[in-house]
């Protein structure tokens, strides 16, 4: 038995529906938890969001018994929250952590997101973006204590311009880090000017490596965490691995809502 564990977040519940009527899954509102041999929530655990600890409970429970949680989330490539949009869907963890079930993947998927890999490019800047502080993706890291030794290490590096990009829905939640450029310009700007992109584990190294931008990452949390850089000593000569099979199998860690209902999501997850 699959159960599908709804949120009352419209979004969300769009989404798990959909996943639900792909995988013939039980439909449950109201977090009460029973042992299935599939549970599926939207989102994990955060420490200082009340409302994301019943689907921690749900997950946690679950797990104790060493039974599967599907973990659906916002996608990666084609990210937003309506129907023609993509959802992550992966077992037992978040992003990076999570089982895709998508190792050494064809190249079908990833031709029908008519996505353009750009070929690795020259700039000036090293971009740093920051990531929500209490957000699920840096849970139990000082994510500002990040930020400031990152800037620190990059210093000892490079002499390259730094700019930093807070994230936009935490504008104000981070200190001010003197002679560092702040950005709040569409992403897609800053990458024009780009040597390379720094992060904990954010998508935005995703979207840096896509645009031909290097990326460095410091968590194996990041989707893009096996062609990313980790080791800030050769920001200034970054490696540029091939990014064609990482770019296959990321296609398959994502699913548009109509993909979840056909049931194409859960044969691929199951198979």
């Amino acid at each position: 038995m699959i159960r599908v564990y709804l949120s009352g977040n419209p979004v969300h519940d769009m989404v798990l529906r959909s996943f639900a009527e792909g995988c013939n899954g039980e439909l449950v509102e109201g977090w009460e938890y029973k042992p299935s041999e599939v549970a599926v929530i939207f989102g994990v655990y955060k420490s200082k969001v009340p409302i994301s600890f019943p689907r921690g409970q749900i997950f946690q429970r679950q797990r104790a018994k060493n039974l599967d949680v599907v973990v659906l989330e916002t996608g990666y490539i084609n990210r937003g929250d309506g129907e023609n949009h993509h959802y992550a869907a992966g077992f037992n963890g978040l992003n990076g952590r999570a089982d895709f079930k998508n190792k050494a993947m064809p190249s079908v998927r990833a031709e029908k997101l008519v996505v353009e890999l750009k070929p690795y490019r020259e700039g000036e800047s090293v971009v740093l973006c920051a990531q929500v502080p209490w957000d699920a993706s840096v849970e139990g890291t000082d994510h500002l204590a990040w930020i400031d030794y990152t800037v620190e290490r990059l210093r000892s590096f490079t002499k390259r311009p730094i700019v930093f990009r807070p994230h936009p829905k935490a504008l104000s939640a981070y200190r001010p880090i003197h002679g560092v450029k702040v950005s709040t310009v569409p992403f897609a700007e800053d990458l024009k000017n780009a040597h390379a992109v720094v992060t904990y584990s954010s998508n935005s190294g995703v979207e840096a490596l896509l645009d031909g931008v290097p990326a460095f990452v410091s968590d194996r949390g990041s989707m893009c965490w096996e062609v990313a850089n980790r080791s800030l000593v050769s920001v200034d000569v970054p490696n540029k691995p091939d990014r064609s099979q990482w770019l296959n199998d990321l296609a398959y860690c994502q699913w548009t809502p109509e993909e979840m209902r056909s049931g194409e999501a859960w044969a691929h997850l199951s198979r």
